[in-house]
């Protein structure tokens, strides 16, 4: 979870700097009234709910991984020969343990899934009630929540990808060792977050295009 752990102050500072371009825009055309903090709010919670379930997927997946194999997703026990020709030494973590914390994280994913779905939810029915209200939806809160979507999952899901497929394949590659790196949790939240980093900067590539020139010949009436 180091990536998530970087992500916090990150998400802080952009909430700040929202906030600061909320502020300004509203000295310029668009207010800043009750209805526009509370559309900000929405979407603040909206995208913490999003990223909350987000974790969740990974955590699941890295559950699922270690359904496969313990070692994928989990430092697993390890054999090494000792002196005078005895036989080997298990060391590590027992795996009946490694099976509870297994169960534990899949219940912990799944309940990240759904209590992420129902923020989602919640948010998005409160940020369409205040949208008809007066400063409900201006567009710096309105597009600024597809990008900030975007940076989140890009923080999020592009050093999860590059440090799970490195972990993986020096597990597969390199071999096994006496402390074989786990790389269950970074593959799976690089798998949750990367494709949904995907969809929003199409979505916000495609906000961005300038609308099509409707083309049309304006029909003349013929002559009396």
């Amino acid at each position: 979870m180091g990536v998530l752990g970087f992500l916090i102050p990150v998400a802080v500072l952009g909430l700040i700097a929202w906030v600061i371009v909320g502020f300004t825009r509203a000295r310029g055309t668009e207010p800043f009234t009750l209805a526009t903090a509370t559309a900000l709010y929405a979407r603040v919670a909206l995208i913490a709910g999003l990223v909350m379930g987000l974790v969740g997927v990974g955590i699941i997946i890295k559950a699922a991984l270690a359904f496969i194999n313990l070692a994928y997703s989990y430092y697993t026990p390890q054999a090494y020969p000792i002196a005078d020709g005895k036989p080997p030494a298990e060391v590590g973590l027992n795996p009946d343990f490694l099976a509870q914390q297994r169960g534990q994280d899949l219940v912990l994913g799944i309940t990240l899934v759904v209590v992420g779905v129902l923020v989602v939810v919640a948010h998005y029915y409160l940020a369409r009630a205040v949208s008809g209200m007066p400063g409900g939806s201006p567009g710096w809160i309105t597009r600024g929540t597809l990008l900030a979507i975007t940076v989140v999952t890009a923080i999020a899901g592009i050093p999860s990808a590059a440090f799970g497929i490195y972990q993986m394949l020096s597990y597969f590659i390199i071999g096994t060792s006496a402390t074989p790196q786990p790389w269950g949790e970074s593959l799976g939240l690089a798998i949750a977050f990367v494709p949904a980093w995907i969809y929003a900067m199409m979505r916000l590539v495609r906000d961005l295009r300038p609308p099509p020139a409707r083309s049309g010949v304006r029909a003349e009436s013929p002559a009396a």
